[in-house]
């Protein structure tokens, strides 16, 4: 009882120490830490919560907004000091800006401990504390700075994924801080990002805010903002940017989710204007991810036709140095070919089949020059493409000397694949152009038209190894 009386005393007075421990947060804000919060390793468990009335659950809410009243009715009530800390974080007009400081600084600390994690989440006030300072306009560097570590560490538990993300301020907080001019905020909230995007894949994709907030990320030297860092603040953008890039990457490998990203256009435009600028570990992620954009049979004809450049920038990978980015830039154009819908608009792209022809050559990279061949095949199957493949410098004698080479190129015997694949091509071209040569009805041919000798009734389709001169003499 003396305890209890002694923690209600406490609460009345705001500018007095919150407890006589003293707790160690960071070196540079040692003279701040004059009222710090009990030590993280002595965390209080967090009691039940006493509600015992639910909250009524309308028919009309969104699913979203079911589960979050679902959750607010099991979260567990604060101890009585980290309930004082809690109000100290989220009251703006009657405590003072170091105090909010060395709450903020006690939540990152309390939240630090693997052993917090999960109660600290589960527990009612603290998340959404953390986002209202996230999300507030008068909130300082220092305050942000804090609170978004605070929500990076309870992001790193699984168990947390689903459930941080549900809390109604945590979409908008994330998608505040990723874009800001701060470094080290920037990176925080990206790396919690890509933490909860493993579990709410559907929901990010679908945030707008977020979606927009990634693309502000991936920009990020734009404009030359890069240049104008120190070496330190360059290392954390372009590490916040690959963080993204990842967590994109990650995104664009679920099939249920791929429709939806491919028309998510500040995502596919800004992918498509920074590939080839970045750092090779990033250009590398970036065309990988438009490559599992192209896996989706739905996505084909909307990444052609309303990604612009979106196919100049895979034709210009195909001749870059790195290996990984030309297989991607080749698997996605075979993708490409396959819809039937799309194969005359990339026969006719500038450099495309010039640059496909040149990989179906090269015999020390049998992947690359299977898909350049799948490609070439996969558009030869539209007549319309005929006189574009035949008028392609090197394409035709390309397929004849791979059709031709009996020499073993791969020890798995690819080689015999290479030759199929350059004979179903010819052999395709070949149908298209037999077409074109017959005729539907037969024909006479008298002597009025100076041709001598008849084919009546014969196939004009077929050939007659018949010679025609012109007054010769025997």
């Amino acid at each position: 009882m003396k305890e209890r009386s002694r923690s209600k005393s406490n609460v009345g007075k705001k500018n007095k120490p919150m407890s006589p421990r003293r707790l160690k947060i960071d070196s540079r804000d040692d003279a701040e830490r004059k009222d710090a919060l009990p030590a993280a390793s002595h965390l209080p468990t967090p009691r039940s919560s006493n509600i015992t009335k639910e909250q009524d659950i309308e028919p009309e809410d969104s699913p979203r907004t079911q589960k979050q009243k679902r959750l607010m009715m099991k979260l567990r009530e604060p101890d009585p000091s980290l309930a004082e800390l809690l109000d100290v974080l989220t009251d703006f007009n009657n405590i003072s800006h170091l105090r909010r400081v060395n709450a903020c600084g006690a939540i990152k600390a309390l939240t630090q401990h693997k052993a917090n994690q999960i109660p600290l989440a589960r527990t009612k006030g603290v998340v959404t504390g953390i986002t209202s300072v996230l999300c507030a306009v008068n909130a300082s560097e220092e305050e942000r700075t804090r609170c978004v570590n605070a929500l990076m560490h309870l992001c790193v538990p699984e168990d947390n994924w689903k459930l941080v993300y549900l809390f109604p301020q945590t979409p908008e907080a994330l998608a505040r801080n990723m874009a800001d001019k701060y470094p080290q905020i920037r990176y925080a909230a990206c790396l919690a990002t890509s933490f909860l995007a493993k579990k709410n894949r559907k929901d990010v994709v679908k945030n707008r805010l977020l979606m927009y907030a990634i693309g502000r990320v991936l920009e990020v030297d734009k404009n030359g903002a890069l240049e104008t860092m120190s070496v330190q603040d360059r290392k954390v953008f372009v590490g916040a940017r690959l963080c993204v890039l990842k967590m994109l990457l990650h995104l664009s490998k679920n099939k249920d989710i791929s429709n939806t990203l491919a028309r998510t256009e500040c995502v596919t435009s800004t992918l498509v204007g920074v590939a080839n600028t970045m750092e090779v570990a990033a250009n590398i992620l970036c065309i990988a991810t438009l490559t599992n954009l192209t896996r989706h049979p739905d996505n084909a004809y909307h990444l052609v036709y309303s990604s612009p450049d979106l196919v100049n920038t895979f034709v210009r990978h195909i001749d870059l140095a790195d290996a990984e980015c030309n297989k991607c830039a080749l698997f996605a154009l075979q993708n490409l070919s396959c819809k039937t819908n799309c194969r005359q608009e990339l026969a006719n792209m500038p450099g495309l089949l010039g640059s496909v022809t040149k990989a179906a050559f090269r015999h020390d990279c049998p992947e690359q020059q299977l898909s350049a061949l799948h490609t070439l095949k996969n558009l030869s199957d539209d007549p319309f493409n005929l006189v574009t493949m035949t008028n392609t410098p090197g394409c035709t004698a390309t397929l004849l000397a791979l059709a031709n080479n009996d020499k073993r190129t791969d020890v798995n015997g690819n080689n015999t694949m290479v030759q199929f694949l350059a004979c179903d091509t010819l052999a395709t071209l070949s149908h298209w152009l037999l077409t074109l040569s017959k005729t539907r009805k037969s024909k006479e041919i008298g002597g009025e038209d100076g041709l001598s000798g008849k084919c009546g009734g014969s196939d004009a389709s077929r050939r007659t190894f018949q010679q025609s001169t012109w007054e010769a003499w025997t």
